[in-house]
C-alpha cells in the first residue's frame, strides 16, 4: 500500500511517498501556493523519494500528487497541526497513566486529532472516546500526520551497566517535535514530564481509565495492598513495617487484600513477600487489570509504594496511602492521598541530580545507605496516615 507522508512547518513544506519497491509508477508532484496561485515547485518522483520546499510562512500551500492522469493525493496546509500522532515508550503502568491524561489536554488546547500508541490502550480507550488508539509504536510507521511526539524519560533513566549515552537518547528523539529536546526528569514531577514535552502548563490532571461496571466480590469493609516493585530501593524495607500494619487493620475490622502480580519478587537473599494472616486475602497472580480496577474501586484505600497500582488507585478515585523513601513527596500525584516518608534520613535519590539510575542493579542504592530512607519510615507513621481514611 502506498502512503503519503506529510509535514507542514513555517520553514519547509515535506512529501515522502512510501510503498513496495514494486509500485514503478511516477508521481507527479505539485507545491502549489493557493494565495497567489503560483507553482512553488513541481518534480516526478518514484516510491521511497521524497520532495520538499524551502519557507511556507505567508503562504498556503497545497501538495497535489498526480499518477497515471489520476489525482491520488492532496493536502493543503490549512490542515497544519489537524492530526498528532504520540508515542508513549515506557512500558510502566503508572507512567502510562500518569501522562495519558496529558494527552487529552493537549488535544483539547490544540483543538487536533491524536492518534496514540501507549501499552495499555485498553485501559483508557472507553474513558477517552475523543483519542484515535493505535498498536503501532514505531512512528516511522505512522503517516500522515502533522507533528510527533515521544513521551519517556530523559537519559538519565538510562543506565545500565554504568554506561550512560544521553547523544543516542537525544538522537534518537530528533524526529519527534517535542517542545524540549532534553529534560531532568529528577527535577520535576512524573506527571509533569508528559505536560513539559507537550509544551503544556505544569497543571496536575487527574487521569481516567475504563471502569467495568461489575461490583466486588469481596464481603465487608477492606483495603487494598501492594508491596511488590522492580527494585529494591522501591520497596518499603522496615522489616517488621507490613505484619504490624497488617495487624494494626485487622484488630480494626479490616480485610486486607493483597493484589501484586507476584506472591514473591526480588533477587537472591532479597526476596519479598506480604505477611499472611487469618485477614488477608491473596489475590497476587496475573490477574488482568479490569479485575484490579474493581478490588480498588471498592476499597477503602489503597495501601501501597510508589508503584503503577497507585497510580491506577488515584484515576479510579480511591484515596491513596504510599510509603515511599526513594522518591520526594513532589514526585507523585497531590490530591487524594497521604503520603508517607522520613525527611530525617537518606532520602529522594530518583530526584537527586547527582544521580543516576542503574536499572540492571536491583540492588542499587549509590549512597551504600542499606535503604535507610524507606527503613526509617514506622509503622506508627503508616498507621496515623491510614486513619485519616478509615471509616
Amino acid at each position: 500500500m502506498t502512503q503519503f507522508v506529510t509535514r507542514f512547518r513555517d520553514d519547509y513544506v515535506y512529501l515522502e511517498i512510501i510503498g513496495n519497491i514494486d509500485d514503478t509508477n511516477d508521481y507527479f508532484v505539485e507545491f502549489i501556493d493557493e494565495n497567489s496561485g503560483n507553482i512553488e515547485y513541481s518534480t516526478t518522483i518514484k516510491v521511497n523519494y521524497w520532495s520538499k520546499i524551502n519557507t511556507s510562512i505567508d503562504k498556503n500551500i497545497t501538495i497535489k500528487v498526480v499518477s497515471n492522469n489520476q489525482v491520488v493525493f492532496e493536502r493543503n496546509q490549512n490542515y497544519k497541526f489537524n492530526k498528532v500522532y504520540v508515542t508513549i515508550g515506557s512500558k510502566s503502568l503508572g507512567d502510562n497513566i500518569a501522562w495519558m491524561p496529558c494527552v487529552e489536554e493537549y488535544r483539547k488546547a490544540y483543538n487536533v486529532n491524536i492518534v496514540l500508541f501507549t501499552h495499555y490502550n485498553y485501559l483508557f480507550d472507553k474513558a477517552y472516546p475523543e483519542i484515535e488508539f493505535t498498536d503501532i509504536s514505531d512512528s516511522n510507521y505512522v503517516n500522515d500526520v502533522d507533528k510527533k511526539f515521544r513521551i519517556d524519560y530523559g537519559p538519565e533513566l538510562y543506565l545500565f551497566n554504568n554506561i550512560l549515552s544521553p547523544e543516542s537518547w537525544k538522537l534518537s528523539n530528533e524526529k519527534y517535535d517535542n517542545a524540549v529536546k532534553y529534560f531532568d526528569y529528577r527535577t520535576i514531577s512524573l506527571q509533569a514530564i508528559a505536560n513539559v514535552i507537550l509544551g503544556l502548563p505544569n497543571i496536575e490532571i487527574v487521569p481516567k481509565v475504563s471502569i467495568p461496571d461489575d461490583g466486588t466480590k469481596i464481603k465487608g469493609k477492606y483495603v487494598v495492598v501492594a508491596i511488590q516493585s522492580t527494585s529494591q530501593l522501591k520497596y518499603w524495607n522496615n522489616p517488621f513495617g507490613w505484619e504490624r500494619l497488617f495487624d494494626f487493620l485487622s484488630r480494626n475490622g479490616y480485610k486486607v487484600v493483597v493484589i501484586d502480580r507476584y506472591r514473591n519478587f526480588g533477587t537472591t537473599g532479597h526476596f519479598n513477600q506480604a505477611p499472611k494472616g487469618k485477614n488477608v486475602i491473596d489475590k497476587t497472580g496475573d490477574r488482568p487489570l479490569s479485575e484490579r480496577i474493581i478490588d480498588i474501586k471498592y476499597a477503602d484505600m489503597m495501601i501501597t509504594i510508589s508503584s503503577g497500582l497507585a497510580w491506577l488507585s488515584w484515576a479510579v478515585g480511591t484515596p491513596v496511602v504510599m510509603i515511599s523513601g526513594f522518591t520526594k513527596p513532589t514526585n507523585e500525584f497531590q490530591s487524594n492521598i497521604v503520603r508517607i516518608y522520613n525527611p530525617n534520613v537518606c532520602n529522594g535519590c530518583w530526584n537527586d541530580e547527582s544521580i543516576f539510575f542503574d536499572a540492571s542493579d536491583w540492588l542499587f542504592c549509590l549512597k551504600k545507605q542499606d535503604f535507610i530512607c524507606s527503613k526509617a519510615i514506622l509503622s506508627k507513621d503508616v498507621i496515623e496516615g491510614v486513619k485519616k481514611f478509615m471509616k
